[in-house]
This record gives structure tokens, sequence and C-alpha cells, in this order.
């Protein structure tokens, strides 16, 4: 085959490589934004229960890095925009800076430490489950950080609204996750 033939093909598969990347992160943001609605409003703290971090693990097992991030930086970005996106149907900039602000922050890092450590392959139950368990940690930690910034909490208290209230719903997100991506690693061939 040619020179410039070959290079055409390279380039024809790039595109369609990129195409399939962006389908797969707005896949992503609609998830995200979808989970986000799946919520449970609790009385003693102003963050809700969803299903946004469990749509979260999944994203980052099973699109990795390229994808996820760029899906999470849209959903965030079309939320910071005033799309009703986010849980209650919210969006916009006070959404941000209201108490759920630092979960969002801690997403991005998640994020991050999903993808990195499981990087779409096949894995063991256990190493997708630590590997969420730290993404968790890192969202609770900034929340609860931001939530007693916000509210002029000492750690204790931020702790009690911000955390604990969330580790039992955590635990089963993270572990259901975990056994989905144990048994289809990638279902996807966005990589």
């Amino acid at each position: 085959m040619p020179k410039v033939a070959a290079r055409a093909l390279d380039a024809r598969d790039e595109s369609l490589s990129a195409a399939t990347m962006a389908i797969g992160a707005v896949g992503f943001a609609v998830a995200l934004a979808i989970a986000a609605q799946l919520r449970i409003p609790l009385p003693f703290t102003p963050v809700p229960i969803t299903l946004q971090t469990f749509a979260l693990y999944l994203g980052g097992a099973w699109l990795g890095m390229r994808v996820a991030i760029p899906g999470l930086a849209l959903y965030v970005g079309v939320a910071l925009l005033g799309a009703p996106v986010l849980s209650g149907m919210r969006g916009g900039l006070a959404a941000f800076t209201g108490a759920t602000g630092g979960y969002i922050l801690g997403w991005f890092v998640a994020v991050l430490i999903v993808s990195r450590l499981l990087d779409g392959r096949a894995t063991t139950m256990g190493r997708a489950a630590l590997s969420m368990m730290a993404g968790s940690a890192v969202i609770l930690t900034c929340g609860a950080l931001h939530l007693a910034m916000l509210l002029e909490l000492d750690l204790a208290q931020a702790f009690l609204l911000g955390v604990a209230p969330f580790i039992p719903g955590d635990i089963v997100k993270t572990l259901t996750a975990s056994a989905i991506v144990r048994r289809w690693p990638n279902p996807t061939s966005i990589r």
C-alpha cells in the first residue's frame, strides 16, 4: 500500500477514534445527569444521596481518563452554564458554591484515581473495589471540607453531616460497581 494511502487510513482511524471518544464523553455526561436525579434527600444534611458516584466509578473504569474526564468536564460545564442537570434539577454557579460544591470537585480526582488504577483492564473485584473506595474517600473528604468552610463547622460536625451518612451507600455502590466491572471489564471499545 502506498505511503499516502496508509497515512490517509491512519488519519481516518484517528478521526473515528476521536468521534467515538466524543460520543462516549457525551454519553457519560448524560449518564451523570440521569444519575443525579435518582436522589434521596436526607433531613439532617443538605447533601442528598444520589447515584452519581456509581456512574462515576463505572465511567472511570470503563471509559478511562481520555473519555471520562472530558465527559465529566462537559457535564460540569453544562451545569455551570445553568442547565438543570445536577441533583434536584439544579444548575448554575450557586449549585457549585452550595453544599454539594466540594463533592463535585472531588469527582475529578476520583475519576482520575479509578481510571488510572483500572485502565479498562480485566481486574479482580478487590482491586476494583479498592480503587473505587479510594475515589469515594476523596469525594467525601472534599465534600466535608467544603461543608466545614461553607457552614462554619468543625471537622467532627462536617464528618457527621458530609461523610458518615454516605458511607453505607458508598460501600454498596462501590461493591456493586466493582462486581459489574469484574464481570464486564471494558464493554466498550473506547480507549
